[in-house]
């Protein structure tokens, strides 16, 4: 039934596809004394799609142990493809909420979020 919803909420609006590119160089994550990540993950995330980069390790700092750093040594891209739908009376596209999260690669797979979400319809336009 969800499917048939959205079909109707799309009629007489037109789609367009776009692609987006998330490019992976550096990561500062601050931890506390009771957690401290082994190799790290960014997921970006929508609904069941989910585009994860490498596992990367993550080195401590010298003056703040508890502040590292993930670098990846050649930037990893990270591509999406997105249908936004748009009223023809409209001026902008209809939103759609993607979040990145960083996970922690262990045996237990707990994930830490990152406070961090991408509208991408003003990604685009604005």
């Amino acid at each position: 039934m969800a499917s048939v919803w959205k079909r109707l909420q799309r009629v007489g609006k037109n789609a367009s596809k776009f692609q987006f590119v998330a490019s992976y160089q550096e990561l500062m994550v601050e931890c506390t004394k009771k957690w401290q990540p082994d190799k790290l993950v960014v997921v970006w995330t929508r609904r069941s799609r989910r585009k994860s980069s490498k596992s990367h390790s993550w080195q401590p700092g010298i003056k703040n142990p508890y502040r590292g750093v993930v670098v990846w040594p050649v930037p990893e891209n990270i591509e999406i493809t997105v249908t936004l739908f748009k009223d023809p009376h409209a001026e902008e596209f209809e939103d759609k909420e993607w979040t990145f999260v960083i996970e922690n690669v262990s045996t237990k797979q707990s994930s830490q979020s990152c406070n961090c979400y991408v509208y991408t319809s003003r990604v685009c336009f604005k």
